[in-house]
């Protein structure tokens, strides 16, 4: 790379590396992660440049890493690396000495425990997860954007858990006191203190963290103790200035929770997690196929992705499976079929997979994905498929909440609504008819 001279040659050269991005990447990436960027320093063949935020510089080395390479490499020269850094992470020109070196911050008190493994490196940002992501970031990086409480819920294996850990492993290594617990552990120590005379040990340890988080909600539901608990231990935190996240299976107003808590909860960002997209699929098996330095074939990705898992454990099992069969040298399509399947039976319920089974014939027979049929458009083709759904999932005894949650989580007053049009749609399909009944 040739040395440039001083920052403003610098800054030409990554607008012109800019303008070349504009033209590869579609407009909503280039706003969203691009066009805020500006380089701070060139020493050797690294060019570092300036994102908004760790996530964003998160998703540019991991995500964008063969576009911006091929855009710089045209302007730089073919040896240059480009290093994405966040505000306030400027480096200097030169290596300081160790005695110039800023102390990293001491490690902040834990409570609870955190998985290590679940980090926002590891973590892959996709439609169904961005406000959750988002939302989880900014509490850390961007004060002027920080929104507590941040309840994320959805269904199990969408990687819930895994961003808790992450967020409460950035927080304590940024010196932040957390507290990191499942509702069975917040439970337990509750009790434990309680009935040990210990109470106030126990509510001085969490009301005096700066992040709370609590992981499945949902199993303190009726727990009239715990639950008090709890509220007092969500104020005492946001009024000290404090933030908490909770994750949970379902939303808070449908879980049975005091109106106090699920109002301050729902005061906050509330955020549904959804299973990912083909193309987010793919992005995810090959990321996690590197991670076990395994180039899978093509053919056996597309195999993969394309069973649509609902659930990102899933899918991390189908990609474990197929890297096993890869290193046996068994690696084909009967052995991999045959290891999908089994995966789909054991993680699926009986009545799941007959709802699944069901959605799939009715989304052939309308030549639409599952995706789409479950997503969110309007188009007439894929709202008269899904009022179908709707109608057949209700003919076998399926609730309004069910059928909401099968649906990728539909308002469920409308629910019976569109059965009713659904039923009259089925009645004008035979064929269909035939299909659902075999």
């Amino acid at each position: 790379m040739e040395p440039l001279g001083n920052g403003r040659e610098l800054s030409r050269a990554w607008q012109a590396v800019l303008g070349r991005l504009e033209v590869e990447v579609n407009k909503h990436n280039f706003n969203t992660w691009l066009r805020d960027t500006r380089p701070l320093h060139a020493s050797g063949n690294v060019v570092t440049v300036q994102a908004r935020t760790a996530m964003n510089c998160d998703w540019l080395n991991q995500r964008l890493t063969v576009v911006v390479h091929r855009a710089a490499s045209a302007i730089f020269g073919d040896d240059v690396r480009v290093e994405f850094v966040p505000r306030g992470a400027e480096p200097p020109a030169e290596a300081p000495s160790p005695e110039a070196l800023p102390a990293q911050p001491a490690a902040g008190p834990l409570v609870g425990s955190v998985n290590s493994i679940y980090t926002f490196q590891a973590y892959v940002p996709a439609d169904g997860n961005r406000l959750a992501l988002q939302s989880c970031v900014a509490l850390l990086d961007d004060p002027d954007l920080r929104i507590s409480p941040v309840v994320i819920f959805g269904a199990p294996g969408l990687g819930k858990t895994h961003l808790l850990h992450a967020l409460a492993g950035r927080a304590t290594a940024a010196g932040w006191a957390v507290a990191c617990l499942s509702a069975e552990e917040f439970t337990n120590r509750y009790m434990m203190g309680f009935r040990g005379g210990k109470l106030e040990e126990f509510q001085r340890a969490l009301r005096g963290v700066r992040l709370l988080i609590i992981d499945d909600l949902q199993y303190l539901a009726g727990k009239t103790g715990t639950l008090d608990e709890l509220v007092h231990t969500i104020d005492a935190v946001t009024n000290n200035g404090g933030h908490v996240v909770v994750a949970s299976e379902r939303h808070p107003f449908d879980l049975d929770l005091p109106d106090r808590l699920a109002s301050r909860l729902a005061g906050g960002i509330v955020t549904r997690v959804e299973p990912f997209l083909l193309a987010e699929r793919r992005r995810f098996i090959e990321q996690a196929a590197r991670r076990h330095r395994v180039a899978l074939p093509g053919w056996a990705i597309e195999r993969i992705a394309g069973c649509e898992a609902p659930s990102v454990r899933l899918l991390q099992g189908a990609v474990n499976a197929a890297v096993s069969l890869h290193r046996s040298e068994m690696l084909d399509q009967r052995n991999l079929d045959a290891a999908l399947t089994r995966i789909s039976v054991a993680a699926v319920s009986p009545g799941a997979l007959e709802d699944r089974c069901l959605l799939d014939t009715i989304a052939r027979y309308f030549e639409v994905s599952l995706d789409e049929l479950t997503g969110r458009s309007r188009k007439p083709l894929l709202t008269q498929a899904r009022a179908i759904a709707v109608a057949a999932l209700k003919e076998r005894g399926r609730s309004n909440a069910d059928v909401a949650e099968v649906l990728g989580g539909r308002d469920r007053s409308t629910i019976s609504q569109a059965a009713d049009r659904g039923r009259e749609l089925l009645e004008a399909e035979p064929r269909l008819q035939s299909q659902l009944a075999g």
